[in-house]
């Protein structure tokens, strides 16, 4: 007889770097954004990208919108992100 199993909805937090810690203050830095462009979710990024720009007032911003929704950002595409003091990344990016 097939089982129904059940798991637990409360996460984990995932391993970090020792050094590593919240930026206490993002304005004036540089912001990232990574979007995977569903057309779903296209309305909420928009307002979330100018809601975090009113928010923070970045010096500098990168937007990446990838080209092909299901498929993982490339390796260069993170390293370039990796360089920004805040880097919001939407689900599945």
């Amino acid at each position: 007889m097939p089982k129904i199993v059940l798991y637990s909805p409360v996460g984990k937090e995932a391993s970090y770097s020792e050094g590593l810690s919240p930026i206490a203050n993002p304005r004036g830095g540089k912001v990232a954004f990574l979007f995977n462009g569903h057309v779903s979710v296209i309305p909420f990024w928009r307002h979330l990208e100018e809601e975090i720009k009113t928010s923070c007032e970045p010096a500098d911003t990168t937007t990446v919108v990838k080209p092909n929704t299901f498929a993982p950002a490339s390796a260069a595409t993170i390293q370039e992100l990796s360089e920004a003091n805040l880097a919001l990344v939407g689900v599945c990016a």
